[in-house]
């Protein structure tokens, strides 16, 4: 993780924190390319490489190359930067733990001082991602205990077409109409997944959901396309 996370930054911050490299783009894409017209500084924190997806290559390329597409998608959509934890994928906690980066956290959202994070959903059938929620909101809570927080979180979907045990809960709808083609065009630049898992059913679910979902969300709020979030703090 690169020092320059850490210093303190008054401006408006908006973070997103994932387990994946592709996850922030599937997730609130156009959402984080709507905020960074609107002079949002968006950065996005990943926990890990990905690499259990590509076992047939050596970590330090998946790494080089995950590093690069996720840097591209950034450009894109106007992200001030992304940063990874470099955590071990399929076990984010235990690694998490044993290397002892919740500090880090709590230093990365104490002084970000950010006006929104956004991270995964309860629903999400990924266990990785369950896993980043907790330790986002074990940090929140922990902070927010201390120092009240002028800050919401807000969770995104990914593997889950809908979110389903939050339905209840405060949203954020976002009419993402103006930034949806950045959104498409970021998720292109993750040519290492679209190249290897292309052939593939559920990737191509995957991506067709991207669609569905801000299709429908637009229909049921009247507007062309929009990303929906659930406020969970």
């Amino acid at each position: 993780m690169q020092k320059t996370v850490l210093k303190k930054n008054d401006e408006k911050n908006i973070l997103v924190i994932c387990a994946h490299s592709d996850d922030q783009i599937l997730g609130p894409g156009g959402t984080m390319a709507k905020y960074a017209t609107q002079e949002y500084n968006v950065y996005t924190f990943i926990f890990t490489y990905g690499e259990v997806s590509h076992p047939h290559y050596q970590f330090k390329h998946i790494a080089k190359t995950r590093v690069q597409e996720s840097r591209d998608a950034d450009s894109i959509i106007g992200g001030k930067g992304v940063f990874f934890f470099g955590m071990k994928d399929g076990k984010i906690i235990e690694s998490f733990k044993e290397k002892n980066k919740m500090p880090l956290l709590k230093r990365i959202i104490k002084n970000y001082s950010p006006e929104k994070i956004f991270t995964h959903s309860i629903d999400d059938p990924l266990p990785d991602h369950r896993a980043v929620r907790t330790l986002v909101l074990e940090a929140y809570d922990y902070l927010n205990k201390k120092e009240k927080l002028n800050c919401d979180v807000y969770s995104f979907d990914v593997w889950n077409l809908w979110n389903i045990k939050k339905r209840k809960d405060p949203k954020l709808v976002v009419d993402i109409g103006d930034t949806f083609h950045k959104k498409i065009k970021a998720l292109h630049a993750f040519k290492s997944q679209i190249n290897f898992f292309s052939h593939t059913i559920l990737v191509n679910f995957l991506y067709l959901g991207v669609y569905v979902k801000a299709f429908i969300n637009g229909l049921r709020y009247k507007v062309k396309v929009a990303e929906v979030f659930y406020k969970i703090r």
